[in-house]
């Protein structure tokens, strides 16, 4: 009966060990990811604007919600749609769903990793979550699907 214990150990511990190693998917809307000099993490679900345009004339907003949804705006577009998102150590990874923006246009399945940027500032991270910082900007390579475009460098900024 000793060795049937034994295994048992070994198998629940395996099973947590594997746990946390596997990334962090949106139904987990107090999920963290690590900020030098902050212990316990940082919160970063929320919306965030991309400072940056895209493709030309294209503004994006983002949302990290447990239906994480994105919103495009320029040239005459209006695109509305989903992400899907993870979150593993300091990386935020986003996969965007290809959408019909309408008049035969629509918006590619391109992906993004990020890592925060800054904070907010203490007193303001404390009226929203007590005792959790929470991330203001978040620094990016923004990774369009189609090959004949090159990734780029985006920052984007919390805008709730």
């Amino acid at each position: 009966m000793s060795v049937v214990r034994y295994l048992a150990g070994v198998v629940a511990g395996l099973i947590i060990i594997l746990a946390s190693l596997t990334p962090t998917y949106a139904q987990d809307m107090e999920t963290r990811v690590i900020v030098p000099d902050v212990p316990g993490g940082a919160l970063f679900t929320g919306c965030y604007q991309v400072q940056q345009r895209l493709y030309g004339p294209y503004r994006m907003t983002f949302c990290l919600e447990q239906r994480g949804t994105y919103t495009v705006r320029g040239g005459g577009v209006r695109c509305d749609g989903r992400l899907t998102w993870s979150a593993r150590g300091r990386d935020i990874n986003i996969q965007l769903k290809r959408t019909s923006c309408g008049n035969g246009v629509a918006w590619s399945a391109d992906r993004m990793t990020c890592r925060g940027g800054n904070l907010l500032p203490a007193f303001l991270a404390q009226i929203i979550v007590p005792d959790l910082p929470v991330l203001q900007t978040l620094r990016c390579t923004y990774t369009p699907s189609v090959s004949s475009e090159r990734p780029t460098q985006i920052t984007a900024r919390r805008v709730d």
